[in-house]
C-alpha cells in the first residue's frame, strides 16, 4: 500500500461511509447539538441513546401551551399579493 499523502476522505460523502461510521458520525453530531441548548433544557445523558424517551423528553421540554394569548396569528394564503 503506497501512501500518497492524500486525504482518504477527499471525494468521500456520508453517504458513501460504511453504515456504522456514518452512524457514530450522526450520534456525535446529535449529541453535540445539545451543547446549544440551554441549561434548563438539555436532556440528561441516560436519555442520549435512548431516541424513543429522548423524543418524549423533548416533547415535554418544548410544548406550546394550549391557550391562546391574543398574540396568535392565523395565516391565509389567498390574503398574500
Amino acid at each position: 500500500m503506497k501512501l500518497t499523502g492524500q486525504p482518504i476522505l477527499e471525494d468521500c460523502s456520508l453517504a458513501d461511509l460504511p453504515n456504522t461510521v456514518s452512524y457514530a458520525i450522526m450520534y456525535r453530531l446529535r449529541i453535540d447539538s445539545f451543547s446549544e441548548l440551554p441549561k434548563e433544557k438539555k436532556p440528561p445523558r441516560n436519555l442520549w441513546d435512548k431516541p424513543y424517551r429522548l423524543s418524549k423528553f423533548f416533547d415535554a421540554i418544548f410544548k406550546t401551551p394550549s391557550s391562546s394569548s391574543g398574540d396568535d396569528y392565523e395565516f391565509n394564503s389567498e390574503e398574500v399579493e
